[in-house]
């Protein structure tokens, strides 16, 4: 009982990281069209300025505020000059510059870091109460309050409010849009700078239990991407849903069969939601107009 507790509430944890990742690609899939792959390299050069910033003596609530804020601006950056300038020639060349961009940051990283890992500081290890045989520490309540403050965050700026609402209709129907005055671009830039946010929050919680090292956050991107194929690539309750189902069936698997099989779990379920209800289990079917 004690194994199934710790599992269970570990796999609830790990699930909403893996939320988080899948969020930052619907963030841009829902204006854009199409995932960003930079996600975990634009969260690693974050940690990275984060922890030169804590080595040379700033607290760390500080430091977690520094990564976010490196994080959001650099993919804004990325977003804004590099890949959103490049979908006037198609979906497929703004994919393929989220990866060159990816790639580029790798090696810059790998000719200017040391690829060896590098513990990241956590906020609290303290044991702060306990639910049945499970210690709850500071860093899991922190985690566990923060995603969902930015799921509920998330949910009502999409639905609620005009922005929010705006970008949705930027890639629903981006002629429209144009039409009555909305700037897809600024509207597709502003989806970067979200999405960067959730990748430096992701960052966060990921680099105290992995450590850092160059691709170290890369390495929960294909969960990310089962993530919004089980919940919908439109879908924030879905990516929410897909990542807690996730996260507890990867724990369970590594708990009870062998942890060498949960990706390819991961990947069972995927192929099974691609036969079956391609969409996802909260996605929506595209309109055609015949």
């Amino acid at each position: 009982m004690e194994l199934l507790q710790t599992t269970l509430f570990l796999g609830v944890i790990l699930g909403l990281i893996y939320a988080l990742v899948g969020a930052g690609f619907v963030v841009i899939y829902r204006t854009s069209g199409y995932l960003s792959f930079a996600q975990g390299d634009i969260a690693t050069v974050g940690l990275y300025v984060g922890l030169f910033a804590y080595k040379a003596g700033l607290p760390y609530w500080w430091t977690a505020l520094l990564v976010i804020v490196v994080c959001a601006l650099l993919a804004g950056v990325i977003g804004r000059f590099v890949v959103i300038p490049l979908e006037r020639f198609g979906v497929l060349s703004a994919v393929l510059a989220t990866i060159g961009v990816a790639l580029i940051i790798q090696g810059t990283e790998a000719l200017t870091l040391s690829t060896g890992s590098q513990a990241f500081p956590s906020a609290g290890t303290d044991i702060l109460f306990s639910i049945g045989q499970v210690g709850i520490s500071t860093a899991n309540l922190i985690s566990v309050g923060v995603c969902i403050l930015l799921f509920i965050f998330l949910g009502i700026f999409f639905t609620s409010t005009k922005i929010g609402m705006a970008m949705r209709a930027a890639n629903d129907n981006p002629v429209a849009a144009n039409h009555v005055g909305l700037s897809s671009t600024n509207l597709k830039t502003l989806s970067w700078v979200i999405a960067g946010v959730l990748a430096g929050v992701t960052g966060l919680f990921v680099a105290p239990i992995y450590s850092l090292y160059p691709g170290s956050v890369n390495l929960l991107l294909v969960y990310g991407f089962a993530t919004i194929v089980l919940g919908g690539f439109e879908s924030i309750a879905g990516a929410l849903i897909a990542g807690i189902a996730l996260g507890v069936l990867g724990n369970l698997v590594a708990a009870y069969l062998n942890p060498n099989l949960v990706t390819f779990a991961v990947y069972v379920i995927v192929l099974l939601v691609l036969l079956f209800r391609p969409n996802g289990l909260l996605g929506r079917r595209p309109l055609v107009r015949v």
